[in-house]
């Protein structure tokens, strides 16, 4: 039987009067975690990593951010009207003091989800998702240095994890395959044979369409057209993949539209990251896109 925590955040709730109307409620682990742990395992997540970057970014329930606007991840602003709060970051090494925009949710949940959905939206994020992952450490090593600046961030969050025994949320395993598919997924499985020239191939762990395609001689485009994907979306692990035989590929290919495929550059992100998702090198990448020099965040690349 899973353990209900009594640890309260905010045992002892803060007025924050100058932010306005404060909402006078502790919020436990347990309450984090049935907020957290649905969504999580919707999402393909670890559970424990969601409920403890909640503890860690909201200290314990009790940041202003958490208390009067549901946002318990220290998401920075992104949509509807910005609240301007005081946070730490480390600059040139050294953690200052600065001002940030941040946004604002209804409810824990609704926080949750776009927590998951931020997780799921970017291949920067791509080292969390459990598909890609052996453990929960794997995941909280991924996000140090791309999702926080603390340079301690991963094992701040296995302690918290530890402590409090967060795992225990982890078994309700990995998502099964949606209409909406996630991530890249090198093993490869014997392809069962279909009529209409046509073959059939589950997704493994670690693949991706460009590797499926150089598997059977085929282009990517082919593949994704054949399947009804952009190249915006992601395979799931477990996903079947309807894949033309080389002599069909042609006459999908010529059907429909190349589709173009870019990809915006996030913060964090190098040439060798995005390269290594799209199964190309850091110099043919480089080359797609005339690239001598840094790219920056927003940059749109061809892939």
């Amino acid at each position: 039987m899973r353990t209900k925590h009594k640890f309260l955040f905010g045992a002892a709730a803060v007025a924050l009067t100058s932010l306005g109307a404060v909402k006078a409620q502790a919020m436990s682990v347990q309450e984090l975690a049935e907020a957290a742990t649905p969504v999580a395992n919707e999402y393909g997540l670890y559970p424990s990593v969601m409920i403890a970057q909640g503890i860690l970014e909201s200290s314990a329930g009790q940041s202003a951010l958490a208390v009067n606007y549901n946002n318990i991840f220290g998401v920075k602003y992104t949509s509807g009207t910005p609240v301007y709060l005081p946070t730490q970051e480390f600059i040139d090494g050294q953690m200052q003091n600065v001002i940030e925009p941040f946004q604002s949710y209804g409810s824990v949940a609704e926080a949750c989800v776009a927590q998951a959905q931020l997780l799921r939206g970017s291949f920067l994020y791509s080292g969390v998702w459990r598909e890609n992952t052996s453990s929960y450490q794997d995941a909280t090593a991924w996000l140090q240095g791309r999702y926080a600046t603390d340079p301690n961030y991963a094992a701040k969050l296995n302690a918290l994890i530890a402590e409090y025994g967060l795992t225990a949320y982890d078994g309700g395993g990995v998502a099964a395959p949606s209409t909406t598919s996630y991530a890249t997924a090198s093993s490869v499985s014997t392809p069962a044979t279909s009529a209409y020239g046509l073959q059939s191939y589950t997704v493994k762990k670690g693949d991706t369409v460009y590797d499926i395609a150089a598997q059977y001689g085929v282009t990517m485009d082919a593949i994704l057209a054949q399947n009804g994907l952009q190249a915006t979306d992601h395979i799931m692990i477990g996903q079947v993949l309807q894949i033309p035989l080389a002599a069909a590929s042609t006459a999908v290919s010529t059907a429909a539209p190349a589709v173009s495929r870019t990809y915006t550059v996030q913060s964090g992100d190098t040439l060798t990251s995005i390269a290594s998702v799209y199964g190309l090198t850091a110099d043919e990448l480089a080359a797609m896109n005339g690239i001598t020099g840094n790219i920056y965040p927003g940059q749109i690349l061809s892939v």
